[in-house]
């Protein structure tokens, strides 16, 4: 028998897009085995000569390094421009992964401090119940303010807020506004379980509670939440309850956390895994990953075709299309048959329901947009507004030092600190030109794509107008993120059952159904690192996990053959044959 194998191609070199080949190996070679799963074929198309999408990982030079008796050295060091830490506390899936390619030992704690402070002084905070290494002034230490209240308040409307999204109990139309309002109208009725399960004693008669969980909206949450990517110039008031706090339960959950930074950058530990998935000894289906190509794809009932834009217009074929993409680059890239109205139609529906922001991230050395008082600065900084300050764009600044937990790494802390900063912010003039860092390539044994990577690929920096030459060469990207409002909510659930019923219907043999997925970090909770790889098990379990098909190895015939036929309604999975 003439066998075929099902092509599977993938848009985005993301997360998303990676763990997508890894998840179709790893399920492929457990419901088949190694040699019946060779017949999947997996092509991942990135339009950027890097990967790693929301992860940008880049090197500067912080000055000369003196060594006694030898000559003078760039001191090179590196930053993560998105993604930067995640919790291997609650990040099941990806601690599997980075054991499995063996990058678990170079994920490191990090320090896990904050600042709250205004511009003008009044409000100085710092969470330092993490600071194992340093000095925390008890005048502004948050568990010392208002003898302590405050502290042993904010774990208990948190739990409450955790308890209510984990609970089900409310919709996306519930607004952190909507919670705040309840706590201080009626604090007993809202946080008294919490308080109870965490051993809190809280005097509900005190005429102090209401104003005290005024403070802890306004002086922490409210910025911290503006800080997030998913906020929006409106302010966190308006968003969904659950956007944040789904956000928390993961990030920051676990009994305790354990939050951990990628040792050079998280863009390696994503190289790591693209080199894996691609290796000749890795068991499973054949994966292979097309940088530097930008494609279009044309949808009809019988498959995928997919043609390289500019200047190549070589074309691919395929059974099934998975976009792991942002929502907004989807469709632009696709083309629809006849055939295939109805699903344009409610595919535009539901991806136009996604909003987006857009925000830059820059490497650099302006100390003054850290708090004026350096015994102030903590790894994460955020700026405290006036309340009638409306505009709340995505900001925060992290002392790269800190987060990469200087204090424990002798080799950096001998090396005299030299202090430098991620900051995200709405406007890229917001950081003094001259105070921006550099890119340098990696002084690492890189993958060669790192090592010598081109300005322009990185974020959505190509997507801007030509730019002065001196600014390019700088170390800052453009990013955009989904908005978390109550229309993404509604569209992850529907663009989960367009999933659903899109897999069921191949399973069923039915031969008119659209051939195209979706993945990605808007389709999941918070769009976090392990949601993305908890979308993708999910996906290609779908994918796979029809029962009659674990006992019956994936031998595709050609397109139309009577053989193929007959493996369909025996598997119950349909792949749609691709244009001649």
């Amino acid at each position: 028998m003439d066998h075929a194998p099902l092509r599977v191609a993938i848009i985005g070199g993301g997360v998303s897009g990676l763990s997508l080949a890894y998840y179709l190996q790893r399920f492929g070679r457990e419901t088949f085995g190694s040699e019946a799963a060779r017949q999947l074929e997996v092509t991942i198309f990135e339009r950027k000569t890097t990967l790693g999408g929301n992860a940008e990982t880049v090197w500067v030079d912080l000055g000369c390094r003196r060594h006694p008796g030898k000559p003078d050295s760039p001191y090179r060091r590196w930053a993560d421009l998105g993604v930067n830490d995640v919790n291997l506390a609650t990040y099941h899936r990806l601690r599997t992964i980075l054991s499995e390619i063996g990058e678990l030992e170079r994920m490191k704690p990090l320090e896990n401090t904050e600042s709250y402070f205004s511009r003008d002084g009044s409000i100085a905070l710092t969470d330092d119940k993490d600071l194992f290494r340093g000095v925390s002034d008890p005048n502004h230490e948050l568990s010392k303010v208002d003898g302590g209240q405050l502290a042993l308040l904010i774990p208990v409307v948190h739990q409450s807020a955790i308890d209510l999204v984990e609970n089900r109990r409310i919709t996306p139309r519930y607004t952190v506004d909507d919670f705040f309002d309840a706590c201080i109208a009626v604090p007993a009725d809202m946080l008294a379980a919490a308080a109870e399960r965490l051993s809190v004693t809280i005097d509900w008669q005190d005429p102090e509670l209401p104003v005290r969980l005024e403070r802890i909206r306004q002086t922490i949450y409210y910025p911290r939440i503006s800080a997030m990517y998913f906020a929006d110039d409106r302010g966190p008031g308006g968003m969904p309850l659950q956007a944040p706090f789904e956000y928390y339960r993961i990030q920051e959950g676990g009994s305790p956390p354990d939050r951990r930074y990628f040792e050079h950058g998280a863009q390696h530990w994503l190289e790591a895994l693209a080199a894996h998935i691609t290796s000749p000894n890795t068991p499973g289906p054949r994966v292979e990953i097309l940088r530097g190509i930008e494609v279009e794809a044309s949808l009809s009932t019988q498959g995928v075709t997919l043609t390289e834009r500019d200047p190549g217009e070589r074309r691919w074929e395929a059974d099934l299309l998975i976009m792991a993409t942002h929502a907004e680059d989807a469709l632009p890239l696709l083309t629809f048959g006849d055939s295939l109205s109805d699903t344009q139609r409610a595919l535009q529906h539901i991806l136009g329901k996604v909003r987006y922001t857009r925000s830059f991230s820059v490497c650099h050395t302006a100390a003054g947009r850290l708090p004026a008082n350096r015994n102030l600065w903590r790894t994460y900084n955020i700026e405290v507004r006036n309340p009638e300050d409306t505009f709340f764009p995505y900001r925060i600044d992290y002392v790269a030092n800190r987060h990469q937990n200087d204090a424990e790494n002798p080799a950096y802390n001998q090396a005299g600190l030299p202090q430098f900063f991620v900051s995200l912010v709405d406007d890229l003039n917001r950081i003094p030109r001259s105070e921006m860092l550099e890119r340098q390539s990696s002084p690492l044994d890189a993958p060669a794509t790192l090592a010598a990577t081109d300005p322009g690929e990185a974020g959505y920096r190509d997507r801007l107008p030509p730019l002065d030459p001196t600014l390019e060469a700088k170390a800052w990207t453009l990013f955009k993120h989904n908005v978390l409002d109550a229309n993404c909510l509604e569209a992850q659930a529907e663009i989960e059952h367009y999933n659903q019923t899109t897999t069921r219907r191949r399973f069923e043999g039915h031969q008119d159904g659209c051939p195209l997925l979706f993945a990605g970090g808007w389709t999941r909770g918070a769009g976090l690192q392990e949601q993305c790889l908890e979308q993708s098990a999910h996906l290609v379990a779908l994918l796979l996990a029809a029962p009659e098909r674990r006992t019956n190895p994936l031998r595709l015939a050609p397109p139309g053959s009577k053989a193929r036929q007959s493996h369909q309604q025996a598997s119950g999975f349909a792949p749609v044959p691709a244009h001649p």
